[in-house]
């Protein structure tokens, strides 16, 4: 029944731990066995392809319910089935709380700890199937898309180098502006397919002032239209060679840039970029954008990370979009070991906070 499947099992009582694993091994799984929760997670985020984790709550380094949460929290863990070894009711309800799927209590029954895999695996394989499938339909949809739109793109160039009146060459830059558009939609479904796999890009080494003024510059244009003012306050500490991921920082800046121009039509952007030491040869970096813009009211503070999601759903919605940027930025951003977050009322304006790591160029 549990015939090769990858477990992890979380134990600082090495007795216990040796029995789980004998009694795994005689069920043909392949089992990885730690002993404190520090090392759970760095296998964990080294390789995250486990169908299980049984975890120990009581354990030194890092305990079991830290575990738990930095597991649920991660959506590259948030998925895999965690059933928590303890008898304590306490300790049962906590857990409950903090996500875990199932519990169990020591010493196992045979019996029970088969049946409880069994159950939770399954369920887990259903979704992670189901996920698959859903990936594969939008991959092969937006490439399948993406040869008609390039070849309308092409006609809408080749319309614009001929001597059109002015209203032709204004239906041409609409055609263009939609093709624009289209295009964007179709890039930001297959980063969002990529990134719920965890694919990182390899490092480079780029200058993060020279990175944040060119998404800036980008953006300027449609601002000035708008009357807002871009402001940028990067202290002067701040290393100017790191090796990180570019395309990734590059992309948050973009996407939270773009979003607090789309929805402010007047006043001050700015965008603050500090630095800190972390560890020894890298830094952690913490940003913010803010903008005076409509602002966000305080019960979809949490769920505008959700891909899809938009705060107007409606067919009258002002504002244009899939509701996958944030989503993106948020994908990219825990790749880079950072976290994400909102402050915003509405009608007030909204404040983005982002952190991730780098580390410096040389080190």
């Amino acid at each position: 029944m549990l015939q090769g499947l990858k477990i992890l099992a979380a134990d600082d009582d090495e007795m216990s731990l040796e029995m789980l694993t004998a009694i795994l091994g005689r069920q043909g799984v392949f089992c990885t066995a730690v002993v404190d929760g520090r090392e759970a997670m760095d296998t964990l985020k080294s390789n995250p392809d486990f169908d299980l984790i049984l975890l120990d709550l009581q354990m030194p380094v890092m305990d079991g319910f830290e575990v738990l949460s930095q597991c649920k929290n991660n959506p590259y863990l948030s998925d895999i089935p965690i059933i928590v070894l303890t008898s304590d009711y306490h300790e049962k309800i906590k857990s409950l709380k903090l996500g875990a799927d199932d519990f169990l209590a020591k010493p196992y029954d045979l019996d029970e700890l088969t049946l409880r895999i069994s159950k939770l695996v399954l369920s887990y394989k259903r979704v992670q199937g189901s996920k698959r499938a859903k990936d594969e339909f939008l991959a092969i949809a937006c490439h399948e898309l993406r040869t008609p739109m390039h070849q309308i793109i092409g006609v809408a160039e080749l319309l614009e180098s001929e001597n059109l009146e002015g209203e032709q060459r204004e239906f041409v830059e609409l055609l263009k502006q939609s093709t624009d558009s289209l295009t964007g939609t179709i890039s930001d479904i297959l980063n969002y397919v990529r990134l719920d796999h965890g694919i990182c890009p390899t490092a480079e080494t780029f200058s993060l002032r020279a990175l944040v003024e060119k998404v800036l510059k980008s953006h300027d244009d449609e601002a000035s239209s708008k009357g807002v003012v871009l402001i940028l306050d990067i202290s002067d500490d701040v290393a100017d060679a790191l090796n990180g991921s570019l395309l990734y920082i590059s992309k948050v800046f973009d996407i939270l840039i773009e979003n607090a121009v789309k929805y402010s039509s007047d006043g001050e952007i700015t965008i603050v970029v500090r630095e800190e030491s972390f560890g020894k040869h890298g830094s952690r970096f913490n940003c913010s954008v803010s903008d005076s813009g409509i602002g966000i009211s305080a019960a979809f503070h949490a769920k505008i990370f959700e891909p899809f999601m938009q705060v107007d759903s409606s067919k009258r919605r002002k504002f244009e979009g899939i509701g996958l940027g944030l989503a993106i930025a948020q994908r990219m951003v825990q790749l880079m070991g950072g976290t994400i977050d909102v402050q915003s009322d509405e009608g007030r304006g909204s404040t983005f906070f982002f952190s991730f790591h780098c580390q410096l160029h040389g080190t």
